[in-house]
């Protein structure tokens, strides 16, 4: 018997840009003051927030923070650009509505 209750993976990007936004909560709760850590993971797991790999490394790498060998983590790569997004739409309302990873 085939499981008809197991939810679809959501689609958050489609080539570099982001096909949704972050809920207000999300946004909200990942980009306080101090350290957000374990919020930005429980939304990266709520959300099933995912992208292109190779994309999330180039996106990151830009920002010159995180060294090669960091960036291999994807799962952690998951969690900074949801971090780095959600802190961009609370510093800017309206202008990160939708992400575009790259330059």
């Amino acid at each position: 018997m085939i499981n008809t209750n197991k939810t679809k993976s959501i689609i958050w990007f489609d080539g570099r840009e982001s096909t949704r936004q972050l809920p207000p909560e999300c946004i909200a709760d990942c980009s306080g003051s101090g350290n957000q850590h374990n919020n930005v993971i429980f939304w990266v797991e709520k959300l099933d927030f995912d992208g292109p790999v190779e994309l999330f490394k180039e996106h990151l790498k830009e920002y010159g923070i995180w060294d090669d060998e960091q960036l291999k983590d994807h799962y952690g790569n998951r969690i900074r650009v949801l971090w780095l997004w959600a802190c961009d739409c609370y510093e800017n309302p309206g202008d990160y509505d939708y992400l575009h990873l790259g330059v």
